[in-house]
């Protein structure tokens, strides 16, 4: 090993070190204490003396080891190998490649199935890079076989269609051992509006024999008497019509002698009249499909229909794979923090199937990646529930204390160094790494649809 400089004093969790050559900050060292210990350089001083390092340990060779005595002052301090940062980090040998560790070129892979029953989630302010780690996650996944759905807000994600022809990341790519590569044979979109997205599939509900819970759903701030009139509609409908449409409960609704139904009709006309709900609705088999990326472009959608379509569509995918008439899957949750906002911040239709697929979601393989710009604003319950996240430049004071509260690892003189991290850097969280690592994202083999 390379001998990089001497331990001047330590405790049983970090040490100083006179450095005999040259280091940098978030450098992998390592020192015998009982065995290899694993450290990561934390800050560099200089002064007319020289070069002085502290660096806090990471983990032991001997996971079972805990220190209780501190680092011999003497003691050499050593750069550490690929091998040992893998082996102690508890790095992934195989998966989804997402990028190299920062200043080497170890790669850094994900574990899909870790992706899918341990969730993830993405934190980032706006143009930090969130869509593009998730572009370059989403290609991965598809190579594995994988089924992923998309929620898209903006429709960016269209553009897995299309080879990575842009001039500066070509010439990165050799880097990170990727090519430019087209996605069009495993990605299809789907969207509401097809007079907004042209290449897109027409996007319909299922609207036949709806239950109650279902019904309830399109309007969320039904008072209770509006509840018993659609409860009765429901009942109505259940008894006399073998299949019944969403316009025959409107019609029953309409029927109803009480007053209240005048504040119901119109909400429930609106609804009927987007259309998005049909008789010959998009099957979830067809959405779901190994091998296949789902876009769902929301793009040009109006909010309300959008929270509609998103809790309906969740919550069919959700039970047919309870069912199991689907493969496991990854939904992404783009614009995260409109669909399961924290209290306080707004309420949405989508919430609740989000809060059920955060927690229940592992047991079925429905794994669930959140992506957003304002952590802070996002149902907490749902971001303490992913066990992966990867977070990119953040500046909110909000968001960063939002960020650290829920990240395990990260502590609070983190704050600064997520303030700071460039384009394209990002911090890797959560199981099974022992502690957050720094890496450089590849660069992505289809177009960016974010710029």
């Amino acid at each position: 090993m390379e001998e990089v400089g001497k331990i001047v004093s330590s405790s049983t969790s970090s040490f100083t070190f006179s450095a005999s050559r040259e280091v940098k900050k978030f450098d992998y060292v390592c020192v015998e204490h009982n065995g290899l210990a694993l450290a990561q350089i934390k800050e560099v001083k200089q002064d007319r003396h020289g070069t002085i390092g502290e660096a806090e340990i990471i983990g032991y060779e001997n996971r079972k080891y805990m220190a209780r005595s501190p680092f011999k002052v003497g003691s050499t301090v050593y750069k550490a190998s690929y091998d040992a940062i893998k082996k102690i980090i508890g790095m992934e040998d195989d998966g989804i490649y997402i990028g190299l560790l920062k200043d080497t070129n170890m790669k850094v892979f994900l574990s899909p199935e870790s992706i899918i029953k341990r969730h993830l989630c993405i934190l980032a302010k706006s143009g930090s890079g969130k869509s593009y780690v998730m572009g370059v996650i989403v290609e991965e996944m598809i190579k594995k076989g994988l089924p992923v759905v998309i929620i898209d807000a903006h429709g960016e994600y269209t553009s897995l269609r299309h080879p990575n022809l842009d001039k500066q990341e070509f010439k990165a790519m050799k880097k990170f051992g990727v090519k430019p590569r087209s996605y069009i044979k495993n990605v299809v979109e789907f969207s509401p509006l097809i007079a907004r997205n042209k290449n897109a599939v027409p996007l319909f509900l299922d609207e036949l024999n709806m239950e109650f819970d279902e019904i309830l759903q399109l309007v969320p701030k039904a008072t209770p008497l509006q509840r018993g009139i659609l409860y009765e509609a429901y009942k109505i409908a259940k008894e006399e019509k073998r299949v019944y449409k969403l316009e025959d409960i409107i019609e029953i609704v309409r029927q109803a002698k009480s007053n209240a139904k005048w504040n119901l009709l119109p909400q429930l006309e609106q609804i009927y009249a987007t259309k998005i709900f049909s008789p010959n609705y998009t099957p979830i088999e067809e959405i779901v499909k190994k091998k296949r990326c789902s876009i769902i472009n929301l793009k040009g959608t109006p909010p309300h229909i959008q929270e509609i379509l998103v809790a309906q569509l969740l919550n069919r995918i959700f039970e047919e794979r309870r069912k199991e008439n689907i493969p496991p899957l990854l939904i992404v949750i783009e614009e995260a923090h409109r669909y399961c906002p924290e209290r306080g911040e707004g309420k949405s239709m989508a919430g609740d199937i989000i809060k059920t697929i955060a927690t229940e979601g592992r047991k079925f393989g429905v794994g669930l990646a959140i992506i957003t710009q304002r952590p802070a604003r996002v149902d907490k319950n749902v971001i303490s529930q992913c066990n992966t996240h990867i977070i990119l430049r953040t500046t909110n004071p909000n968001d960063l204390k939002a960020v650290i509260s829920s990240v395990e690892g990260l502590t609070s003189s983190a704050a600064s160094e997520i303030q700071r991290l460039p384009v394209g850097t990002a911090i890797i969280a959560g199981l099974p790494l022992q502690a957050p690592i720094f890496v450089e994202v590849r660069v992505r083999e289809t177009m960016h649809g974010g710029k």
